[in-house]
């Protein structure tokens, strides 16, 4: 039997060429519009997180807060549009006519997955940051200013600020989120309106014993969950990221406990937490024989220069300090804080600068009983002592510590080192002076007893001491 040959003209042919070619583009039309929904979808939600730090971290000024996020999460934002990027070049190379029905269409799903995926994980990674808003009060925070006390807190909703100690009522009609009142005197009980407790505020009237802490960074849970027993806090500065005005209040949410002293580092510099702070950038503070030079030495021109050191404000800083030298001359403890150390094995170091200033001003100052110089910025503890006066750079109390990776090609190559650094490490500054760093979370307990000083370095993620110096007090 002989088949029959079915001969199919020529115009059919061409017809459903055609046709599977307008198949094809129209296929490939609809991945692309899919594609572009899944690109505004994913930069909506690099654009509206921006949005929502900019408009609750620093509301005074929308667009700052969205380049503070942009700084802050430059890394996060660099994956998704290098994700954005890899993921536009596979679809279009998927939907070219050229490419085969199976293989564009198992390029497509895999594409769309994964595109599920990353939204689904900045739909997480958005709702983890919208937590941090809790719709709570946050505070109050009480804050050494000479023989006042500023007294800070946050409230959910715009509120004016109103706070009564005893018969005296202090108050501010603007409506806010954060609230500031300077309070007269160091010892009293207050309520603030609004919270259902009363407070109550005292410095000690003996300096037995304060903490040092730094670099916090709005992460405030070593901060909450540690101790009380001490008299007041010392805080070297960095308490946000970006300057933000929540973060510096959800930082201190349960530190009311205690008053606190707080430097500026480069992080709070140009931001809204520099309004809060009302004192000025260079101060001086006693509490009960014990005197702090609370310095400031960094530009503040923007967030990317801020960690640079300002050489006429180094000059200013430290003749601030000679000129009011007389202030402490009857206190028998002196301590110098500046967020930018005089001496580090951290990742920063030392600024040639800041420190040949810093080392003449010693030599030269009538400024009499200066027991140590406390600092922060570097991410990790160091020690270093020089003519019996200690140079603690504090390491972090809750921003991320700086890896042994970061001291290039210093002497880490484990995460502690002890004793004189070797010579080649002579950049640093101070080398030879060095006791001892490490990597980890810490504060420092400063312990003021009859002729000598006990620094207690405790780690934050054990709660147990780490090492200890001690001072005899000449």
């Amino acid at each position: 039997m002989i088949s029959e040959t079915k001969i199919v003209p020529d115009i059919i042919i061409a017809e459903e060429t055609e046709q599977i070619t307008i198949n094809k583009q129209k296929l490939s039309v609809c991945y692309k519009i899919l594609k572009m929904l899944s690109v505004l979808i994913i930069l909506g939600f690099i654009v509206g997180h921006a949005i929502i730090t900019g408009y609750y971290c620093n509301s005074r000024v929308m667009y700052y807060g969205m380049l503070q996020y942009a700084y802050v999460n430059s890394a996060k934002i660099a994956v998704c549009l290098a994700f954005l990027v890899i993921s536009l070049i596979v679809t279009k190379r998927a939907t070219k006519p050229s490419s085969s029905a199976k293989s564009r269409n198992t390029t497509l799903i895999a594409d769309l997955v994964a595109n599920l995926v990353f939204i689904a994980l900045l739909t997480a990674d958005l709702v983890i940051f919208m937590k941090q808003f809790d719709n709570i009060d946050y505070g109050p925070l009480t804050i050494i200013n000479g023989n006042q006390t500023q007294i800070h807190w946050y409230t959910k909703t715009k509120t004016s600020s109103m706070v009564q100690v005893g018969g005296d009522v202090y108050s501010d009609p603007a409506a806010s989120h954060y609230h500031n009142v300077l309070v007269n005197g160091t010892n009293f009980n207050y309520a603030i309106e609004g919270f259902d407790q009363s407070f109550s505020y005292a410095l000690p009237q003996e300096t037995k014993k304060f903490i040092v802490m730094t670099d916090i960074h709005g992460h405030d849970e070593y901060l909450t969950a540690m101790d009380q027993d001490y008299d007041f806090g010392l805080f070297a500065g960095d308490y946000s990221y970006g300057g933000m005005a929540f973060e510096f209040s959800k930082t201190f949410k349960r530190a009311h406990q205690k008053p606190l002293i707080l430097a500026v580092g480069n992080h709070d510099s140009v931001g809204q937490i520099d309004s809060l702070v009302t004192r000025p950038r260079n101060f001086y503070q006693s509490v009960n024989g014990v005197s702090f030079y609370v310095i400031y030495i960094l530009n503040d021109e923007s967030l990317w220069s801020a960690q640079r050191v300002n050489h006429d404000r180094v000059d200013e800083a430290l003749d601030f300090i000679n000129q009011n030298a007389h202030l402490s001359e009857n206190d028998s403890h002196v301590f110098i804080v500046s967020h930018r150390a005089v001496y580090s094995a951290g990742e920063n170091g030392s600024d040639a600068y800041f420190t040949t200033q810093f080392e003449e001003f010693m030599a030269t100052t009538p400024l009499k009983n200066i027991r140590g110089v406390f600092s922060g910025h570097d991410h990790v503890f160091s020690a270093f002592k020089k003519d019996n006066v200690m140079y603690l750079v504090a390491g972090s109390g809750g921003g991320p510590l700086d890896g042994m990776m970061d001291m290039g090609a210093r002497s880490w190559d484990t995460e502690e080192i002890s004793g004189p650094l070797p010579e080649k490490d002579s950049s640093m500054m101070g080398y030879q002076h060095h006791l001892e760093s490490f990597v980890t979370y810490t504060r420092t307990e400063v312990n003021i007893e009859p002729g000598k000083i006990v620094y207690q370095v405790r780690d934050l993620t054990t709660m147990k001491v780490k090492t200890t110096f001690g001072q005899v007090i000449q």
